[in-house]
């Protein structure tokens, strides 16, 4: 078992959450406690997960849950792309690492499922 900061899902989803705090870093005061913390909160859970899914036997569960905070987590990035919150550059970018890490959970998942568990 790799250690779950070598992971490259978990890179990514770092990658994410360094992007998240910068975005939210120019919205204004209320959007940014409301919307801007949600988000924030939401990259850290999805690492955690990834953490909770390494040392698992079970790994789906973690997964499902981890590709579950994936879509809030586009949804307030498209909310707050929709608002103007964030620049299309910001989105694309943003977008482009839930991309990587959906393709990369949905890989996992589906290794997990044809793996017997013990």
């Amino acid at each position: 078992m790799a250690l779950h900061t070598q992971l490259p899902i978990y890179k990514v989803a770092y990658d994410l959450l360094d992007v998240s705090i910068d975005l939210t870093r120019n919205m204004p005061r209320d959007i940014k406690q409301a919307l801007g913390a949600k988000l924030r909160q939401e990259c850290i859970e999805m690492l955690v997960l990834i953490f909770r899914a390494n040392v698992a036997r079970d790994k789906r569960r973690f997964i499902d849950d981890l590709l579950e905070r994936l879509q809030v987590a586009e949804l307030l990035l498209r909310l707050s792309h929709d608002k103007r919150f964030i620049s299309n550059r910001q989105y694309a970018r943003a977008i482009e690492l839930t991309n990587q890490i959906g393709r990369q959970a949905n890989g996992w998942r589906r290794h997990s499922a044809s793996s017997p568990v013990a």
